[in-house]
């Protein structure tokens, strides 16, 4: 009877393990800019993102553009609140087209961030 006791809290342990998981390491919405910089070449951009909320960590980014626009997509570590492989500096390639670059809201959709002035080619904080 011990023994199956034993088992069966084992089990369910494993299982809640996985299932905490496995809900972790999706779309982070709330995450801001910090900083960034921009390569001497300007074909790379160093972004320095953190979170706004008290939960969670940046593991990685997904960047998908479309047309003269860049959508950066952040997703979590795994594991609640766990920092193993947490960053918060990423680098991204920039195509020369690009002059709008927006981060992830979630039900907002996708937020600006960054702007490319037309004038002097510097790229621009938007608040």
């Amino acid at each position: 009877m011990k023994k199956k006791i034993v088992i069966i809290a084992a089990l369910t342990i494993v299982i809640a393990i996985g299932l905490l998981i496995l809900s972790t390491g999706g779309k982070m919405a709330g995450i801001f800019l910090n900083d960034y910089s921009i390569s001497e070449d300007g074909n790379v951009m160093t972004l320095n993102v953190g979170v706004a909320s008290s939960m969670g960590y940046v593991r990685t980014l997904k960047a998908k553009q479309n047309e003269n626009k860049l959508n950066l997509t952040f997703y979590s570590t795994y594991g609640l609140n766990s920092t193993i492989g947490a960053k918060d500096e990423f680098k991204i390639e920039l195509d020369p087209t690009i002059t709008e670059i927006y981060f992830y809201g979630g039900d907002t959709g996708y937020d600006l961030k960054l702007q490319k002035n037309a004038e002097t080619a510097d790229w621009v904080n938007v608040k």
